[in-house]
């Protein structure tokens, strides 16, 4: 089977394929891309999957494992997204942890170093033998948010500093090791995902790339928000099929509005997600909006429209 590499970026549908490989028994790996950087691994072993973590700590590349028993859809959704997540700091996926901080929760972005972490057990901002996993890394059937492995970090799709490195092709992070990256990366399936149902893509961005915390400044500043991060989104795709080309590195992009995974991914069998799929492959799982924001999500997708 072929190995896959998914260059996704804000709300580009990683989710629903992550599903679709657990559910094929396939091994998977999920870089958290910016600050705290870190990858969580999957891998079957049985009924089981084994979730391992990696991360830098003191300029040593550290590991972790979890046992996971994602046999269902409702199974993997009750243990990445649990009801009792801290809506603050949550408890899911690719943020779990297996270290449990001084609040009492396990929180993966804890350890990044926010105001709450008195300077113990940080992870490392400058990444150094964190690379030093990328062979175990490669062996696995798909990776998501790749930009790490070629050394831009960030929080792609969303925000200005790693949308900047893209424009000047310029890694903040570089790896010691890029050369076997950019090896192994070639003899990949690359995908690069994009949207191009650009009311859609508003919908997307409302619900997920601004909250409680823009809202608080007014609906004007909310608004503003939005099309500032949308640009960002808008400039991401052809940055990365950019990159992608100046490292040689051969890509197909994927049309979320509509292309179908099942043409992509050679995979056995698709899973039935109860509840449906978003016609443009997003589950809408980090929905940030108060019922009463809710009620004007219609006007509130005007307004950004009309300033885009």
């Amino acid at each position: 089977m072929d190995k896959y590499t998914y260059f996704n970026y804000g709300k580009t549908g990683s989710w629903e394929i992550m599903c679709n490989f657990f559910y094929n028994k396939k091994k998977t790996v999920m870089f958290h891309a910016y600050h705290p950087v870190f990858n969580t691994l999957y891998r079957p072993a049985g009924e089981y999957y084994i979730k391992q973590w990696y991360y830098q700590q003191d300029n040593k590349l550290k590991t972790w494992y979890a046992i996971k028993d994602f046999s269902t859809y409702d199974k993997i959704i009750n243990d990445c997204f649990p009801m009792s997540a801290d809506m603050d700091l949550p408890h899911q996926w690719f943020y779990e942890s297996p270290f449990k901080t001084s609040r009492g929760d396990y929180n993966m972005k804890f350890w990044g170093g926010r105001r709450h972490n008195k300077g113990q057990n940080k992870i490392d901002e400058k990444l150094t033998s964190f690379y030093d996993c990328i062979d175990e890394v490669m062996e696995h059937d798909l990776i998501n948010f790749a930009n790490v492995l070629l050394g831009y970090v960030g929080n792609i799709g969303i925000e200005d500093n790693i949308l900047y490195d893209l424009e000047n092709l310029s890694p903040s992070q570089p790896a010691h090791n890029i050369e076997r990256i950019l090896e192994s990366l070639r003899s990949r399936v690359n995908i690069v995902p994009y949207k191009e149902d650009i009311e859609g893509m508003v919908k997307k961005a409302l619900i997920g790339f601004v909250g409680d915390a823009q809202w608080a400044k007014g609906q004007d500043f909310y608004v503003q928000e939005c099309v500032r991060k949308l640009k960002i989104h808008k400039k991401t795709f052809p940055l990365l099929c950019r990159m992608l080309e100046y490292n040689r590195i051969p890509y197909k992009v994927f049309n979320l509005d509509r292309d179908n995974y099942a043409d992509y991914f050679n995979l056995d069998r698709w899973l039935p997600i109860r509840g449906g799929l978003a016609k443009d492959h997003d589950l809408h799982l980090h929905n940030t909006m108060t019922p009463n924001r809710q009620k004007h999500l219609p006007k509130l997708i005007d307004q950004v429209l009309c300033s885009l």
